[in-house]
């Protein structure tokens, strides 16, 4: 059918068309669509908090080494006999939380944008409109 056709059809026709198909959506995308949806995000925000999570104890161990004496807290003794030790795996720490978080917080952009342009599909196929 073309739009032409389409708007043709009694204005009965085109409403009970377009409640039929937000219905068969809105299950299909209940069922189908809503759980690994929220999953994917689950995942996403679980990454992005340990890159945070990383970052901020790279900078712990950094400091650490800065102010800290060996009987005050509990250090692991590699660290203590060598300090150098202690400040070049903060800076990995550092690094790999930057890396997770750069990387997932673009990730979810790119989710955002296919999220909403699923919508406007739905939205298209619920009103009719063809782009052909």
């Amino acid at each position: 059918m073309n739009e032409q056709e389409i708007n043709n059809k009694p204005v009965g026709f085109r409403i009970l068309r377009g409640f039929s198909v937000g219905l068969g959506l809105l299950l299909l995308n209940l069922i189908f669509v809503l759980g690994p949806y929220i999953g994917i995000w689950g995942i996403m925000v679980g990454f992005i908090a340990s890159g945070f999570a990383f970052v901020v104890s790279g900078l712990t161990m950094m400091t650490a080494y800065l102010f800290t004496l060996p009987f005050a807290f509990t250090v692991p003794s590699i660290f203590i006999e060598h300090p150098i030790m202690m400040v070049l795996s903060g800076g990995v720490f550092i690094g790999g939380g930057g890396i997770l978080l750069s990387s997932f917080i673009w990730v979810a952009k790119y989710l955002v944008i296919g999220t909403g342009k699923y919508i406007n599909w739905q939205v298209k196929l619920v009103r009719g409109d063809n782009d052909e």
